[in-house]
């Protein structure tokens, strides 16, 4: 019985106490993404689905700014829960947190880019969208900024599903 009381005192202790130093919440953390958190997230296709379920490349839509003559694109398994069973983009579709798309470029069948697509509201990067926007060479090099937050891509993306293109560009 002591035992138990002494069990109750020390558990009413812990619960009762107020730690003014506590630490932040995550919630409350800001975070920000880069170009090369970005790249090392995406640069491997394991786990990915490509759109309209298939590896190939396609001829850039004629709508593109990317200088690129093909490309493919692949989602995460977040935003890969967004497509259809043809693996395209369903309609009304808004991607949560942690999607990320990755598209990539081709030049005379040599990968040149990567674009990345990533959600993550309240990045010190995301645009108002919550999106973070960024482009690498295969190696990582940065050559669009997460810091620019997409102020390069928002005015043709802005008439696709969620700032995605895919399906209006490659139906």
């Amino acid at each position: 019985m002591r035992h138990a009381v002494m069990l109750l005192f020390i558990v009413g202790v812990f619960v009762g106490c107020k730690k003014e130093d506590s630490p932040v919440t995550p919630a409350s953390v800001q975070t920000t993404t880069t170009e090369a958190t970005l790249y090392m997230l995406g640069k491997s296709s394991a786990g990915f689905t490509f759109y309209k379920n298939s590896p190939d490349t396609l001829s850039k839509g004629g709508n593109s700014g990317h200088p690129d003559a093909f490309l493919r694109t692949r989602y995460n398994s977040t935003s890969a829960k967004y497509l259809d069973a043809n693996g395209k983009v369903k309609a009304g579709t808004v991607f949560p947190d942690s999607s990320l798309i990755v598209k990539e470029l081709f030049t005379n069948n040599l990968l040149t880019t990567y674009v990345f697509l990533f959600k993550k509201k309240g990045d010190t990067n995301a645009d108002a969208n919550g999106w973070v926007w960024a482009e690498t060479s295969p190696s990582g090099t940065a050559t669009y900024p997460a810091s620019n937050k997409g102020a390069g891509c928002t005015g043709c993306h802005g008439t696709g599903i969620d700032y995605t293109r895919m399906n209006d560009a490659h139906p």
